[in-house]
């Protein structure tokens, strides 16, 4: 997983958003987004579904917030957050 390096989560997720609404993908391209969708999969579904939702407020924003914080951890420990 060392070939990833993003500055932030929302760098790394920006990326997949437009790696995934991509319709063709070069194999490079396709290889990395499936290693973030693999780093996304250690998160519990419910996660992985708050980090799918658009922007809210409340309960889904509080859910979306840990949800994010949680994936931090995941990609510091992979070394794919360089902050």
């Amino acid at each position: 997983m060392s070939t990833l390096a993003y500055s932030s989560l929302t760098a790394f997720l920006a990326h997949r958003r437009v790696l995934r609404a991509a319709g063709s993908r070069s194999p490079d391209q396709a290889g990395r987004l499936a290693e973030m969708e693999a780093l996304i999969a250690q998160l519990s579904p419910a996660e992985r579904d708050s980090l799918e939702g658009a922007d809210a407020a409340g309960e889904q924003a509080r859910h979306r917030q840990r949800a994010e914080r949680h994936l931090i951890q995941i990609l510091r420990h992979q070394g794919v957050l360089s902050g």
